[in-house]
């Protein structure tokens, strides 16, 4: 099986698995469509998750935001300082055909590499 295919089944089994999910608010002034709405773009959404295209030029920082829990698809390699709330920032190397399960988390992101990063965020909704 090629990576993409991984990528693609492991999102699809994401899906499947939280078939009992609720919903997520819209009104939350640290959604990331709301907060960083340059870079978050909506391509899905149903009532088990929400699935987010998101790229992040190079030298962008994006604003304080919120993403509940969910698994990032990267699709290139990139390097990100993530700064969470209550915690010392921290600087990873992303890698394209790679995929991370991530807690939920309150955050801002800065884009410290040269290359932009383009990230799949499947979000479950509850």
């Amino acid at each position: 099986m090629s990576r993409r295919h991984l990528i693609f089944a492991s999102a699809g089994i994401v899906i499947a698995v939280t078939a009992l999910a609720g919903t997520q608010s819209k009104d939350d002034p640290l959604d990331a469509i709301r907060a960083a709405p340059d870079t978050h773009k909506v391509a899905f959404e149903n009532a088990i998750v929400r699935v987010l295209d998101v790229r992040v030029p190079p030298g962008s920082i994006e604003k304080r935001h919120r993403h509940p829990h969910g698994l990032s698809v990267y699709f290139t390699d990139w390097t990100v300082k993530v700064t969470a709330d209550g915690r010392p920032p921290e600087t990873h190397q992303r890698k394209s055909g790679t995929f991370a399960w991530n807690e939920a988390i309150v955050h801002t992101i800065e884009n410290v590499g040269k290359t932009e990063g383009h990230v799949l965020r499947i979000e479950l909704k509850h």
